[in-house]
């Protein structure tokens, strides 16, 4: 079987450091027909330009694109997808790093499992490069699109998923909405069509000092002010609703009823979940729930692997 061109962009802003890191690890994959895809998104740290035009200099696979005017944060990731030329593609945070075996598991995981739209490794988190946690895998796997749907969403948290591998040709009808939310509802949307694959051995590894661990920063990149900031997560589960109901969520070949009923669990899904987090946070604070949280998504981690006690 011929070796595909996988497409890894890369959204860039003001993070020379992660950048440079980021980059050298999509690089270092060992899948050999590679396009590191850079989009600068008018950053105001000048570092960023002088690293990535340093990186694409000194390697034919990197294309920089400086961009004139700043996109924000859905606008950057949708520009790469739409520039990638590669048949398949994923994103990679500025802040981020991959597994040198990462694309290539990915890609063959893709290649041996029909009806398979994304493959992702393993989310592994650190602060200030201290490790903290790995992620709950995300795979949905089950035959009916609305099973697939709510088991994503009593299942994601910081969305590693997000930087999995897919063809382009999935994406591109999907798409990254402009909206709070908009990662949850494109892997949602790829849920709805297909099935999603979570790879134990090669990992994404993830800072958690990015724009997307902090929810109210990432409501006002958004526009978003004051309560509904403070709150989005109800805005965010009327929208999924909403377009599980009727929009670009809906799973295919499923009744009105069917998709009624999944958007409002999944809806009552967000709600609690998220809402009960933030509470967690104004009463313990920032540090201890992060601390509980941590031992609970271990313990759940624990029992996805049979080893709960």
């Amino acid at each position: 079987m011929p070796v595909s061109l996988v497409t890894i962009g890369i959204p860039a802003y003001n993070r020379p450091d992660g950048l440079e890191r980021a980059t050298r690890s999509a690089l270092a994959q060992d899948h050999s027909e590679l396009e590191v895809l850079l989009s600068d998104d008018a950053s105001t740290d000048r570092a960023v330009e002088e690293v990535a035009s340093g990186l694409a200099s000194g390697d034919p696979r990197v294309r920089l694109v400086r961009q004139p005017r700043n996109l924000g944060h859905a606008g950057n990731y949708q520009w790469l997808l739409e520039a990638a030329r590669g048949e398949y593609f994923m994103w990679l945070a500025d802040d981020d790093w991959i597994d040198p075996g990462y694309v290539g598991s990915c890609v063959a995981a893709l290649r041996g499992n029909p009806g398979t739209l994304l493959v992702c490794g393993l989310a592994r988190y650190y602060r200030d490069g201290e490790y903290l946690f790995d992620e709950r895998a995300i795979d949905l796997t089950a035959d009916r699109a609305g099973v697939r749907l709510v088991r994503y969403f009593a299942r994601v948290s910081l969305n590693g998923a997000l930087f999995g591998v897919a063809r382009r040709e999935d994406l591109l009808p999907v798409g990254f909405p402009g909206v709070v939310g908009g990662d949850w509802m494109l892997i949602a949307a790829l849920a709805a069509r297909g099935r999603i694959r979570t790879l134990a051995q090669v990992h994404v590894h993830r800072s958690v000092s990015g724009l997307g661990s902090e929810p109210t920063r990432l409501a006002h990149s958004f526009g978003m002010r004051g309560r509904a900031a403070d709150r989005h997560h109800a805005i965010v589960a009327a929208r999924m609703w909403r377009e599980i109901a009727f929009g670009a969520v809906a799973p295919e070949g499923t009744s009105a009823v069917a998709r009624l009923s999944v958007g409002s669990v999944v809806a009552a899904l967000i709600v609690a979940r998220f809402t009960l987090a933030d509470f967690a946070r104004g009463v313990l604070g920032e540090q201890a729930a992060a601390s509980l949280e941590r031992r609970i998504s271990a313990w759940l981690r624990a029992r996805d692997q049979g080893t709960a006690r």
